[in-house]
């Protein structure tokens, strides 16, 4: 028997439904679509074009803009201008930093650069080049701008809390732009512009040091760069110091301020420069204060000037106020010899005085007699400088000349050469026939024994003596020991003419003995002379007998 089961029966629909459950889906996914288009349309800024001379890494739709290690826009496109003379860098930027594009904004880029002082930009070798952006903000929108010229170097924040400085130096002294700034060895601030002159003479330093260090500096300080490596033999004993690996790896400047003129009133001028020394050693050496105030002037001297080179500093009254800048030469062949002319810096502003300044003084000077001479700085190694010194004897002024006005020149005085005397004299002691007066002495034992075995154990340790002198390896030594053999040359010339007395004056060992007293008594006269003049001045073997 077949069961029958209670079929559900289906009732025909013919209306028409349009929202359907199946429906919800698609228009929940429409919803979210528009909220997340809105979300990314409300952040978005404005488009902004910015012309660079080159790019330099960036690309388009990779590289981002910060603004204080803040992500803040993205570049978008990089083309071309249209003069082909640079490259325009389109970006989208974020709608929150739309009040910092006026006409303070200022953008540059930030890419890895690796020299010889170090890498700049470490943190762009993963992520790479970025755009920075530095502004200030802004209450109008009509101030907003949507194009700029964007910056080849770092842009320099003189509203920081800090004060900036100004230095300037014949080189860079192996200083580059974020080496850092010392004072007594401690970090206070960094180098922002290494950049040189707009006449080429020197480079200038831009310093910036931080607000709370600025207290210890004054218009007193000097700036010099700190030595890597440093040797000291000072106080009987030798002190090396390195430097840290930071100043090593990107160079620093160093800040040196008397303390007495800390608690006092020192103001910097408005538009100071600071000379940059390029040590300790020549900050110390004696120099006069400028303020960068330089003028070129043309030596023409008549001495020779093998030894003097480019850098050799220019003295006035044992303080440096210039360098030579250049030196010019060439074939003269009237005369068949080399000619040369000096080109040297002087820094005229260090003669200012209240009422004139410091060009107009050196042109009086002139007249009363200055001119410019070479000097030896060091005798031994030949080392010279250019010394201005006052003569009387013929008046001068300075010729004015293009390029370069002529300084009037004076012909360097000869001076004794101490090194040309000492060895004239060892030479002389040298050639003494000691040796020969001893062999004939030797013969005459027999007939003498006594007294002439004296004579010879003195002439022996005479001759020792003396072969030490020849010998000495320090000059500092050299007068204590001409002093010993002095002693015991006279004490043997004593012995000699006691012993020649039983003699007869036409034998001829007296006639030997005679010629050879009268060498060692010219040799005792110029060892004395010289003894004198190294225990007046012990240093004038080194320095001269000025």
């Amino acid at each position: 028997m077949q069961h029958q089961y209670n079929i559900p029966k289906v009732k025909e629909s013919k209306a028409i439904k349009i929202l359907t459950t199946i429906w919800m889906v698609p228009i929940l996914a429409m919803i979210i679509a528009l909220w997340l288009a809105f979300q990314y349309y409300a952040k978005i800024g404005p488009t902004i074009a910015i012309s660079f001379k080159s790019n330099a890494g960036l690309i388009a739709n990779q590289s981002q803009i910060k603004f204080k290690d803040v992500t803040i826009g993205m570049v978008t496109k990089i083309s071309l201008s249209e003069d082909g003379t640079g490259v325009i860098i389109q970006a989208r930027m974020n709608k929150e930093v739309t009040p910092y594009l006026n006409a303070k904004a200022k953008f540059w880029i930030v890419h890895p650069d690796v020299d010889a002082n170090g890498i700049t930009g470490m943190d762009t070798l993963l992520s790479g080049s970025y755009l920075e952006l530095y502004g200030s903000k802004s209450h109008s929108e009509e101030e907003n701008q949507q194009q700029f010229i964007g910056l080849d170097d770092p842009y320099i924040d003189y509203d920081a809390k800090g004060r900036y400085y100004q230095l300037f130096a014949p080189n860079t002294n192996n200083v580059n732009e974020g080496s850092n700034v010392y004072y007594r060895m401690m970090k206070v601030g960094r180098v922002e512009r290494v950049t040189v002159s707009p006449d080429g003479k020197h480079i200038n330093f831009t310093l910036f040091v931080e607000d709370k260090y600025t207290p210890f500096i004054n218009s007193k300080s000097q700036f010099y760069t700190p030595s890597n490596f440093a040797m000291d033999f000072s106080k009987a004993k030798m002190d090396f110091t390195i430097a840290n690996f930071s100043q090593i790896v990107h160079g620093g400047i160093a800040i040196y301020t008397p303390s007495q003129t800390i608690t006092q009133y020192h103001p910097i001028p408005e538009n100071h420069l600071f000379p940059l020394y390029k040590s300790l050693t020549e900050m110390k050496s004696k120099h006069l204060a400028s303020n960068g105030e330089e003028k070129v002037y043309q030596f023409n001297f008549q001495d020779k000037i093998t030894n003097l080179e480019i850098g050799i500093p220019i003295k006035f009254n044992e303080f440096q106020i210039g360098y030579v800048n250049d030196i010019e030469s060439h074939y003269d062949d009237v005369t068949q010899s080399i000619q040369s002319t000096v080109f040297g810096i002087v820094h005229v502003d260090v003669f200012d005085s209240n009422a004139t300044k410091g060009e107009a003084i050196i042109t009086q000077l002139v007249q009363k007699g200055l001119k410019a001479q070479l000097a030896q700085s060091m005798p031994m190694i030949g080392s010279q400088f250019i010394n201005l010194i006052f003569d009387n004897n013929q008046t001068a002024t300075i010729v004015k000349n293009q390029p370069y006005d002529i300084f009037p020149t004076l012909q360097a005085t000869t001076q004794p050469d101490m090194m040309a005397e000492v060895n004239a004299i060892l030479i002389k002691v040298k050639n003494l026939p000691i040796e020969k007066l001893l062999n004939a002495l030797t013969s005459m034992v027999d007939e003498n024994k006594q007294p002439i075995q004296v004579l010879i154990g003195t002439l022996t340790k005479t001759v020792e003596n003396l072969n030490k002198l020849t010998n000495a390896q320090s000059f500092q030594s050299m007068p204590n020991e001409i002093n010993q053999s002095l002693k015991e040359l006279q004490q043997t010339l004593q012995t000699i003419q006691n012993l020649t007395q039983s003699y007869n004056n036409d034998s001829q060992f007296s006639l030997e003995l005679s010629a050879t007293l009268k060498e060692v008594s010219l040799a005792a006269e110029s060892i004395e002379r010289v003894s004198r003049k190294l225990e007046k001045k012990p240093n004038a073997l080194l320095l001269g007998d000025d």
